[in-house]
């Protein structure tokens, strides 16, 4: 897994505590964030997470992580390495262990996306997700057409438009091809 796919594995857990950074790790994961909506907008989700339940924050997380397993699975080919970093980013989503088990066993089997674009509750989190969702997409090194079209229905249902979500894409690919393998 290269440097910016840790680093990414690292946006849920992070944000999901208020960007409150508690390693050198969560601060890169941070930096890429930042890089890819810009510190003023994850500044302002920030403020929101912080603002909210602890309860509501966990459903965040685990709607955050379902639409991840949903991209990984989208070319219907679960690589080592897409499974590798799902596990990773369930084991850095804060989430209790019966969830994160849960999670875990939902990375095969994906779980229903159906009402997801209510449960992520703030726009700059559902175009983290989409960027996180491009990067999985690349981590086998191929974006398959039918990954393609699965990005392009998350966009349509989260509300982000196709040219935003070309924006958010460019910005992925640009910020992983700057850091080392």
């Amino acid at each position: 897994m290269s440097d910016a796919q840790t680093a990414m594995t690292t946006w849920i857990g992070t944000l999901a505590h208020g960007g409150v950074l508690r390693s050198d790790l969560e601060e890169a994961g941070v930096t890429v964030a930042a890089y890819v909506v810009g510190e003023e907008r994850l500044s302002e989700l920030r403020e929101w997470m912080t603002k909210q339940s602890p309860e509501v924050l966990a459903a965040q997380r685990v709607a955050a992580v379902e639409i991840c397993i949903w991209m990984a699975n989208a070319d219907r080919n679960l690589d080592p390495e897409e499974v590798q970093l799902l596990k990773e980013i369930i084991l850095r989503s804060e989430v209790d262990d019966d969830t994160q088990d849960e999670l875990v066993a939902a990375v095969h089997e994906p779980p229903s996306l159906d009402g997801i674009e209510s449960r992520i509750g703030h726009p700059v989190l559902k175009e983290l997700l989409l960027a996180l969702s491009w990067e999985l997409a690349h981590a086998d090194g191929n974006v398959a057409a039918s990954e393609e079209a699965f990005l392009t229905g998350l966009a349509k249902r989260l509300g982000i438009s196709p040219e935003r979500s070309r924006e958010l894409h460019a910005a992925v690919t640009q910020r992983i091809s700057q850091m080392p393998a």
